[in-house]
């Protein structure tokens, strides 16, 4: 009975024992680790269609082409700007910018009027200063434009006598000079090279003239039209 007593006692030692051997960490089974992150594999053989250093970027972002200027804070300074159009017509002007900081510049303009043909008698000349105040970046986008305006016009006139012969009239010259405020909008691109259109109103605060019989209208509609170069 004792021998029988005995192999009962061992066989549950053993069972309890191997029961616990099983239950620790190191007996389980570990789960598997995880997959490591793989780059993706670019296929080596594939053709360069574009050389890198003929694409337009910013620090390795793609940018359209002409369009790094809209994300730069920086910007050149100096404008030089005309209007070749008004050259056909017989307004030859050329406009001076440079920019005080990131959202102002000062602005200087002259204009000479003549138009071809000689089917008009009336000459002219304009100057102007301005001050266009930039709402993004100088040079970029909206801004408002006061400043002051000068004008002289002269025209010439011939009437005829009772006998038809052509009489010298005379010349009539005006001057009017006032301040002005304009809207416009400027692009400007990568190579410097740049487009402004503005449009505003003047006012006369003196005007001098010639002929009491002509007068100048107290308020007037101005704007212009410039393509220039940025340095």
């Amino acid at each position: 009975m004792k021998t029988i007593a005995r192999t009962l006692v061992a066989s549950a030692f053993l069972a309890i024992t191997g029961s616990v051997a099983l239950a620790q960490p190191g007996a389980e089974e570990q789960p598997p680790a995880p997959a490591p992150n793989v780059a993706p594999v670019t296929n080596p053989t594939a053709p360069v269609t574009v050389d890198p250093s003929e694409l337009n970027t910013i620090n390795g972002q793609l940018v359209p082409v002409g369009q790094k200027n809209d994300y730069l804070i920086r910007f050149r300074r100096t404008n030089i700007s005309t209007n070749p159009l008004g050259w056909i017509f017989g307004s030859y002007g050329v406009s001076a910018s440079y920019a005080l900081n990131d959202h102002i510049a000062i602005r200087g303009d002259v204009s000479y009027f003549s138009p071809p043909g000689g089917g008009s008698s009336v000459t002219g000349a304009e100057i102007g200063v301005g001050a266009p105040i930039y709402f993004r970046r100088t040079y970029q986008g909206l801004f408002l434009e006061p400043g002051l305006i000068s004008r002289t016009f002269k025209d010439s006139y011939t009437y005829y006598d009772s006998n038809g012969n052509a009489v010298d009239g005379g010349t009539t010259t005006s001057t009017t000079f006032g301040p002005q405020v304009l809207v416009g909008w400027h692009w400007t691109w990568d190579s410097g090279l740049n487009f402004s259109v503005a449009v505003g109103a003047g006012r006369n605060w003196s005007s001098k003239k010639t002929d009491s019989g002509y007068s100048e209208d107290t308020v007037f509609p101005n704007g212009y039209m410039r393509f220039g170069y940025a340095f």
